[in-house]
């Protein structure tokens, strides 16, 4: 039996995940990220560990990720929702309701979703991890598939297997040869990439005074630039973030600054004059992320989209080809849950090499 060596292009939490799973099972393996750092759509601030990207889950469906964050014993707090909740509308203004109460409690990594990531790098070879390295080109060779990356050369071995972590789109945007067939390559841009459109906004201070006021730090907005903001705090710190109603070609023509300028007149409106001075803030756009989306994201679906689960590839990259990006999964694509479930799916119940 060939001895398997997988190459994982993509760094977020597939990736990672999945080098954690191939490394666990003495498998070899080699991760490739395009980005100057690990963790793809996860993002936290260096300052209090604030998230930019994804931050909730929630234990009462996703037992995937309630059970790795167990395992890696990584500290977990419940999404504050004690007090009221606010509604801005330009009829009437700000409007006092109760407070929003969410079917499922809601838990954040305590510090940051970074601290996911961070954990699973720190159980992986560094000499196996790879950063700053495009994947440009897949050639199928006699002896195996041979990659290519953009900028400087990496001499790369060949490999058994490709596992493709990133979103279907990005995936269609690669360079094969032979080629994918075209009814294949369809069926990949078809799928929407997960908050690709979207940006977030974080401000943190030095206390967290809505709660002083008896607010729970939701609100929710017809007026924007932010549509629906919650509280981020943690042993790090206070703070609030929202996500921006503001479509992304909008936001390319008002720029960082004027939204940032924005947001901190919203929270003003909602908060007081005690939101007018953060100590920092911070804005990440995804849609303006190339190795996030793609032209075709830059509109958001508003729906959790996944990859057809009978999807399959046409020999010969049928066997050799394997997509564990989030929407790849199964169930819950574009969550955190439906990147491990995604990965899952390459590890059957009785692992054998033959079937990675």
């Amino acid at each position: 039996m060939t001895i398997p060596r997988i190459a994982i292009i993509g760094g977020g939490l597939a990736g990672l995940y999945a080098a954690y799973r191939l490394h666990q099972l003495g498998i070899d393996f080699d991760l490739f990220e395009a980005r100057s750092r690990l963790g793809g759509r996860i993002l936290s601030t260096e300052s209090g560990g604030f998230d930019l990207g994804p931050s909730w889950f929630w234990p009462d469906f996703q037992p995937l990720m309630h059970n790795l964050v167990a395992e890696l014993g990584l500290p977990v707090v419940e999404q504050y929702t004690a007090g009221a909740t606010l509604v801005e509308d330009q009829a009437v203004g700000v409007v006092r309701k109760a407070g929003y109460l969410p079917g499922n409690a809601s838990m954040r990594v305590e510090g940051g979703t970074s601290r996911l990531v961070e954990a699973l790098v720190a159980s992986l070879p560094p000499a196996h991890v790879h950063l700053n390295v495009a994947l440009t080109s897949v050639h199928l060779e006699e002896q195996g598939l041979h990659l290519t990356f953009a900028g400087e050369p990496l001499q790369a071995p060949s490999y058994s297997s490709l596992w493709l972590a990133m979103p279907p789109r990005l995936a269609a945007g690669m360079q094969f040869t032979p080629d994918l067939l075209q009814p294949e390559l369809q069926q990949l841009m078809a799928v929407p990439t997960w908050m690709a459109a979207h940006a977030k906004y974080v401000a943190r201070y030095a206390r967290p005074f809505w709660r002083e006021a008896g607010l729970s730090g939701d609100a929710f907005s017809r007026i924007g630039p932010m549509a629906e903001l919650h509280d981020a705090c943690n042993d790090g710190g206070a703070a609030l973030f929202g996500f921006l109603g503001v479509g992304a070609a909008q936001r390319a023509r008002m720029g960082a600054a004027e939204l940032k300028a924005l947001c901190r007149a919203q929270l003003v409106r909602l908060f007081g004059d005690q939101a007018a001075d953060p100590i920092e803030d911070y804005l990440q756009d995804w849609a303006t992320d190339p190795f996030t989306a793609t032209e075709q994201d830059r509109v958001a679906s508003g729906v959790h989209d996944y990859l057809d689960p009978g999807f399959s590839l046409a020999p010969p990259w049928g066997g050799m080809l394997h997509l564990i990006g989030s929407e790849a999964a199964a169930e819950q694509g574009g969550y955190m849950e439906g990147a491990l479930g995604a990965v899952n799916q390459r590890f059957p119940a009785k692992h054998s090499a033959r079937m990675l």
